[in-house]
C-alpha cells in the first residue's frame, strides 16, 4: 500500500507533486496541474512528512469534488 496513495494517483493522472526547497516559493510541497497551482503547503510546517499528508488531504478534496471516480472509498 502507498504511504500517498492520492498524491500518487494525482501525479499518474493529473500533474505533479514537488516537494523540497521549491524555487520561487517558501512552501515544501506544491501539487500542480495544467492550470497552475492546485495545493501549496503553508510557509511553516512542521516538517516534510506532515506538508505530503496536507497535500495528500487536499488532492483528496480536489478528487471529491473534481473526480469522484478516482476515489477507492
Amino acid at each position: 500500500m502507498k504511504a500517498y496513495p492520492y498524491l500518487y494517483r494525482w501525479a499518474e493522472t493529473y500533474g505533479k507533486v514537488e516537494f523540497g526547497k521549491l524555487e520561487g516559493a517558501e512552501a515544501t510541497v506544491r501539487c500542480i496541474d495544467e492550470t497552475g497551482t492546485v495545493f501549496e503547503s503553508p510557509k511553516k510546517v512542521k516538517d516534510l512528512d506532515a506538508a505530503l499528508k496536507m497535500a495528500e488531504e487536499a488532492i483528496y478534496e480536489w478528487f471529491e469534488v473534481n473526480d469522484p471516480d478516482e476515489l477507492d472509498d
